[in-house]
């Protein structure tokens, strides 16, 4: 009996790479999002502690210059916060686009697959209908031995 050989295992091995490519970048955009969602969180935690810093000045009675500072580090912790929201908005997208990479990579992966088994079913199909010509022949040969003996024939 023959062995099974896949015709396209190079392509099968391809699309194996391919998708585990795909995967580790969905994971490091995954990770990119999260650290970008940590920096927003950090910065809107600073903005909360200033604004409670400067109430507690004002409520102290501070001179016009320390809550002009304290307002003008609000105004640049604001402006950080909105660059961290847009960046953690391109994150998405990344995000979004290695999944889709990944979703298409490991449908290409499962199609090569599934021809695979459909090649390799045909091929146990043929080698099942060999077999079964092999005992057919086999069989065919045994009766034709076993009709060709006569044991009404006696020898005079």
């Amino acid at each position: 009996m023959k062995a099974f050989h896949f015709s396209l295992e190079a392509v099968q091995t391809l699309r194996h790479r391919q998708e585990q490519h795909a995967m580790e970048q969905y994971i490091r955009a995954l990770l990119a999002r999260q650290q970008a969602l940590d920096h927003l969180e950090f910065v809107r935690e600073r903005i909360q502690q200033n604004q409670e810093e400067l109430s507690r000045l004002l409520s102290a009675g501070c001179t016009a210059a320390v809550a002009a500072q304290v307002h003008h580090f609000q105004r640049s912790l604001e402006k950080l916060q909105a660059d961290r929201v847009a960046g953690l908005a391109l994150t998405e997208r990344r995000v979004n686009t290695t999944f889709q990479a990944m979703v298409l990579a490991r449908q290409k992966r499962k199609m090569v697959e599934s021809f695979r088994e459909r090649q390799q079913a045909r091929h146990q199909r043929a080698e099942a209908r060999e077999e079964q010509k092999l005992l057919d022949d086999l069989a065919s040969r045994r009766e034709r031995s076993i009709l060709s003996w006569n044991p009404t024939r006696a020898v005079s």
